[in-house]
């Protein structure tokens, strides 16, 4: 006699719907992560162009600017869709005369909202030529666009152009800003 060697419907069935339950256990939390990652790396966007920003203005021996831009031109629009970098040797906040544009970061987040909340409630930031941020410290916090407070995340700026990431000290889920209060993304 020849045995079969395939499977039968019902077996087909119920293995694909195995896999269907199995894979939407699976997506939850994956969002979560992933979601959770998008806000990493919007921040370590962030804090690289602070970094370079830093770096040029020691090297140049002239402030720099840190912007956000969407056009990818000039300074205007929000955080999430750019940022721009330029020396800036008289410190409008435009690339004119012997400006010169160092960095361009396009879409530094496409799943939420970045703020920077300063003292003067400066919507850029400024380098001067010792790789001090000039006039403010502050930080940027981000919020998905869930609403998420588990998912916020914020980057502290001081004014020697020194940066850390806020943490959940308390293991409530939450991290705390650099008052000790949760983050909130109301």
């Amino acid at each position: 006699m020849i045995g079969n060697r395939g499977i039968t419907t019902l077996e087909l069935c119920i293995t694909l719907a195995l896999i269907c339950i199995l894979t939407g256990l699976a997506i939850t939390p994956l969002r979560g992560f992933v979601a959770s990652k998008e806000g990493d790396r919007a921040l370590r966007s962030i804090s690289e162009l602070i970094l370079i920003a830093r770096s040029a203005a020691a090297t140049n021996g002239r402030g720099v600017t840190i912007c956000p831009s969407s056009t990818g031109l000039d300074c205007g629009g929000a955080w999430a869709s750019g940022a721009l970098v330029f020396l800036d040797r008289n410190f409008d906040r435009e690339i004119n005369q012997d400006d010169k544009l160092l960095r361009t970061k396009r879409d530094l987040t496409r799943h939420g909202n970045i703020t920077w909340r300063a003292f003067g409630n400066r919507q850029y930031l400024q380098v001067d030529a010792r790789g001090f941020i000039r006039h403010q410290s502050g930080n940027f916090s981000f919020c998905d666009a869930s609403g998420n407070a588990q998912l916020a995340r914020q980057l502290v700026v001081n004014s020697a152009g020194r940066m850390r990431v806020a943490t959940d000290s308390d293991g409530d889920g939450i991290r705390e800003n650099s008052r000790g209060k949760a983050l909130s993304c109301d």
